[in-house]
């Protein structure tokens, strides 16, 4: 196509060449004429030619893009339908052995089922024998029974008045006896059951006690923790705010004409809650007046000194005391 083009675009170059020299006059100005025209159709062409050129290279460039995309779209809907697909075959598997699981508990069931009968069928003739043999054996006692009763009628028939008084006597003293019995017991387990409560009752006061010793125990414990854990850290912030202001007085701090180097003082310093100073002096020095003084002026220059956040910690520095040592 790019060949085509050029060629065509070097054949359009010779038939404007060709009319431009026919209607040209003069000899000498055809010439030059000829030549600027030619120069300017070339680069004509050419711009023509590159301008077709980049438009059928973006063109295959989006031809491309699109292809690109369609041909993700139709991956990316391949994984879809394969994802579908597998999710609907573990929902039919998980069918199936719901389908398996429920079929294997029907036919326990069953079993289960039928054991029972089978064992209710068996309770049932174990009783009806039962019931058949007690039968029997109440019915040879009341053989026997009448049996004595005819061949002891006879005999018992003078004592029975006394016989049936003695009885209703010994029933009598013995009624009275089960109720004498009866009620001592009976106030043996009231009054068991009123020791078994107050010892009970003990043991439950005595358990409260234990558990509120326990629990104040604990809460005494972790007070402690807790109060040990906030001093850990405001000792830290303390610290690490004591060793702020130091330096923010070392940096205000301009060393007089003379002094040592190696010269320390430890400095009291009375500050409001703002971090300015109310009062600052030398509590322990190596004496020379100089040097405290500039010590002096340097916390004073250094205010507002820095302090934490913490409203609680201030009562820390309302006197602070600390070691100015420039040289370490």
């Amino acid at each position: 196509m790019f060949a085509v083009i050029f060629h065509l675009g070097v054949a359009l170059i010779f038939v404007v060449s060709f009319q431009f020299n026919h209607k040209a006059t003069p000899v000498k100005s055809k010439s030059v004429d000829v030549v600027k025209a030619t120069v300017v159709n070339e680069e004509q062409v050419r711009a023509e030619y590159e301008k077709l050129k980049a438009e059928q290279e973006k063109k295959r460039k989006s031809e491309k893009e699109k292809l690109k995309k369609i041909e993700k779209k139709a991956t990316e809907a391949e994984r879809k339908r394969k994802r579908e697909q597998k999710r609907l075959a573990e929902l039919e598997r998980k069918r199936k052995n719901e389908q398996k699981k429920k079929a294997k508990l029907e036919k326990e069931r069953k079993i289960a089922e039928k054991k029972r009968k089978e064992a209710e069928k068996k309770r049932k003739i174990e009783e009806k024998k039962r019931r058949v043999a007690e039968k029997k054996r109440k019915e040879a006692e009341k053989k026997q029974k009448l049996a004595d009763d005819k061949r002891k009628s006879a005999e018992l028939a003078a004592l029975k008045a006394e016989k049936k008084r003695k009885a209703e006597e010994l029933q009598r003293k013995k009624e009275l006896k089960q109720k004498r019995l009866a009620e001592e017991k009976r106030k043996r387990l009231e009054a068991e059951r009123i020791r078994k409560e107050k010892a009970l009752a003990a043991i439950e006061e005595q358990l409260r006690r234990e558990e509120a010793q326990r629990r104040n125990k604990e809460m005494a414990e972790e007070a402690a923790r807790l109060k040990a854990t906030r001093d850990s850290k405001s000792k830290k912030i303390i610290n690490r705010y004591v060793g702020l202001i130091r330096r923010q007085v070392e940096n205000h701090w301009r060393k007089p004409v003379g002094s040592d180097a190696k010269m320390k003082c430890t400095v009291l310093v009375r500050m409001m809650p703002t971090g300015d100073v109310v009062d600052v002096k030398i509590v322990n020095s190596t004496g020379d007046k100089i040097f405290n003084r500039s010590v002096e002026d340097a916390v004073r220059a250094a205010a507002p000194l820095p302090l934490p956040p913490d409203k609680s910690l201030f009562s820390q520095f309302r006197d602070l005391e600390f070691i100015f040592n420039p040289g370490n």
